[in-house]
């Protein structure tokens, strides 16, 4: 059975509360509770906490595609491990999602981050030492199976400090961060990449981006400090019959938020179903997959399957698209840049390219690093005008509205020949990447406290999983067969858009 507070709580934010002679008596629910303590001090430190998780995922992810050209020069992998460097980290996140998921429903949000980013970080570190292209390859695998929880846990976590009329917000701020990271990730490499390092490490040249790489784990170690300071979500805790724990929590949250002492929060009683499952129920391997399969299951209920699906299709190609441009960005800047030719239309000069000829190994090219930047800028600027009209207009049709520019940038991309205008539209078509931040928040409103974490990160996953499709494959058609690509993804994208009107608006289903 679906949890019957997530239930009984969805309800109430319908209805109106009744009066009672004695509120000290009076048991409350967590919409009505977590109202009363607030939004203030608390949140704005939880919402930064958690964007460092969020741009930990995705500084680490990208950190690859922007040292490629030096990992060339020293560790000369072909293009197909090139491929398989850059799709690695997603490839862990792609077969750990399920279980982080699982872990966080089970165990707990707070402590399945601590443990999974502490785990990525000495993964990230040992990565910097790498003697060959595979071995960089594996420990790029590990960084992605131990910090996948930082996308998709992340939110729940969020989520579930908020009640109903701000989560919204500050999840989409949350997703913000992408585009922090988008500028985060490429500001390093401005800083380290130049350098000219010859010192000898274990008998090899620690090249500057080892230095990076090791340097990028700053905000994992950040996030990690920041996650010690946060207690278990107040509702995670009511799920797992924990009241007075919950209660506590609120009321640490309430104090900090108002600055007023705990004993003044006005809630003495909350509403109590322990309907959440538990790592302490598990006594052998049988209980621990059918635990697994318990928390799975509810996610493809007949009243959810259909909605669990299209977002799963929907979060495959976003993270496809985005992705597999992404990953080819800073190649498709610097032919652009160089092109000696007149017109700039894109076909034309990817084709002309020799995707296998030797990187710069003497100078690093930072104009590409500068543009990232500039776009990043651009877009955390659109995510908080999302965060403020979303209320207005609806996360679907913001989804739906960046659907709609990518598809027109992607049929622009077939006549223009501007250079500005080719990279304005090729970085709107990689920035569909942004979506899955407010699918995210479309998916965390409609699943059940009991699974969400469970269903966010099998959502993820499916869209990881499209990643590294995505950065596979476009990878070795996009030099030889470039307008066949882009019309194809632009079906795509007419494809999710259709998709996209059927996702949830609310919590739809309540059994």
């Amino acid at each position: 059975m679906d949890n019957k507070a997530y239930v009984e709580d969805d309800e109430n934010e319908f209805v109106a509360v009744k009066k009672v002679k004695t509120p000290e008596q009076s048991s409350h629910s967590f919409e009505q509770a977590i109202s009363l303590a607030g939004v203030g001090w608390f949140h704005y430190k939880l919402l930064l906490i958690c964007g460092l998780c969020f741009m930990s995922v995705m500084v680490e992810i990208m950190g690859v595609s922007l040292i490629m050209p030096l990992v060339k020069c020293d560790l000369k992998p072909t293009i197909t491990e090139q491929g398989v460097l850059a799709s690695a980290g997603f490839m862990g996140v792609v077969l750990s999602s399920h279980a982080m998921g699982f872990l966080a429903d089970t165990w707990g949000r707070t402590k399945t981050l601590r443990y999974g980013l502490g785990l990525a970080a000495i993964s990230s570190i040992v990565s910097g030492f790498s003697v060959n292209i595979w071995m960089l390859i594996v420990l790029r695998f590990f960084v992605g199976f131990f910090i996948s929880g930082g996308q998709a846990c992340v939110f729940s976590l969020c989520g579930e400090f908020h009640g109903s009329v701000s989560r919204v917000r500050h999840v989409t701020l949350l997703s913000g961060f992408l585009c922090l990271a988008v500028m985060f990730a490429p500001s390093m490499a401005i800083g380290i990449l130049p350098l000219r390092i010859e010192t000898i490490v274990l008998g090899m040249r620690f090249s500057s981006w080892r230095v990076l790489l090791i340097a990028d784990v700053s905000i994992i170690i950040l996030s990690v400090i920041g996650l010690c300071l946060l207690p278990e979500t107040p509702k995670y805790q009511l799920v797992q019959g924990n009241g007075e724990g919950a209660l506590e929590t609120m009321r640490t949250i309430f104090a900090q938020n108002t600055g007023r002492p705990k004993s003044e929060f006005p809630v003495q009683l909350l509403t109590v179903e322990d309907s959440g499952s538990s790592l302490s129920s598990i006594n052998g391997v049988c209980d621990a997959f059918r635990l697994v399969w318990q928390q799975t299951v509810p996610i493809f209920y007949r009243s959810r399957v259909f909605h669990t699906l299209n977002l799963c299709i929907i979060q495959f190609f976003v993270y496809g698209i985005a992705q597999g441009i992404f990953m080819w960005f800073p190649t498709i800047l610097n032919e652009l840049n160089g092109n000696s030719e007149g017109s700039s239309h894109l076909c034309t000069v990817l084709q002309a390219v020799d995707s296998t000829s030797a990187s710069n190994c003497e100078d690093v090219d930072l104009t590409t690093y500068y543009t990232m930047i500039i776009i990043g800028a651009a877009f955390t600027v659109v995510y908080v005008i999302f965060a403020y009209t979303i209320d207005y207009v609806g996360k679907r049709n913001l989804v739906l509205i960046w659907f709609a520019l990518t598809t027109i940038s992607l049929l622009a991309l077939q006549w223009i020949n501007q250079m500005a205008l080719v990279v304005i539209a090729v970085t709107i078509i990689m920035a569909i990447g942004n979506c899955g931040g407010l699918i995210g928040t479309i998916a965390i409103e409609f699943y059940p406290t009991s699974i969400n974490a469970m269903s966010m990160s099998f959502i993820m996953m499916v869209g990881r999983l499209g990643a590294v499709v995505g950065s596979n494959v476009l990878g070795r058609l996009l030099f030889s067969s470039c307008e066949v690509v882009f019309w194809t993804l632009f079906g795509i994208s007419v494809l999710i858009i259709v998709m996209g009107w059927f996702m949830p608006d609310k919590r739809r289903p309540k059994f």
